[in-house]
């Protein structure tokens, strides 16, 4: 499992020309599952998303809060490619990515346990499989890889 954290001031996701998520203060993350994915990837990296420590505190100090402790939001976006070989030839080669089904399963348990850490209404996605059209502004500029 592949995480590509951004620290955001606001980030949306635009499907068919319609805005269908969007937030203000947080992370906009883009998920790759692998083949070799397991329930307990997805929970270690849900856990570890609410947890990191990139927010500055009431003295801006930075590194001292995480995503809970300042009531901030997350979008996330499943994105097979983040699973892609390039080290030979000059054509993507996408066989570590994780099957449609599957990909979705582990994908909707990593959203539920998110949602379950910071509040619903706190977590939006994009829509699973589509061509989607993703905007933020990244703040710092902070962009943490995580990976199982």
């Amino acid at each position: 499992m592949k995480i590509v954290l951004q620290k955001v001031s606001q980030a949306s996701v635009v499907v068919d020309s319609k805005i269908i998520s969007s937030i203000k203060h947080g992370y906009m993350l883009l998920v790759g599952i692998s083949t070799e994915d397991t329930i307990e990837d997805v929970q270690k990296l849900s856990k570890k998303v609410v947890n990191l420590r990139i927010f500055e505190d009431d003295q801006n100090a930075m590194w001292k809060r995480n995503i809970k402790e300042v009531s901030g939001e997350i979008l996330s976006v499943s994105q097979f490619t983040l699973m892609a070989r390039t080290a030979k030839g000059t054509k993507p080669d996408f066989h570590m990515a994780q099957k449609g089904s599957l990909a979705k399963e582990l994908y909707e348990k990593f959203l539920q346990l998110l949602r379950e850490s910071i509040g619903d209404a706190k977590v939006q996605d994009g829509q699973f499989g589509a061509m989607m059209s993703c905007s933020l502004v990244n703040e710092g500029p902070v962009t943490i890889i995580l990976e199982t």
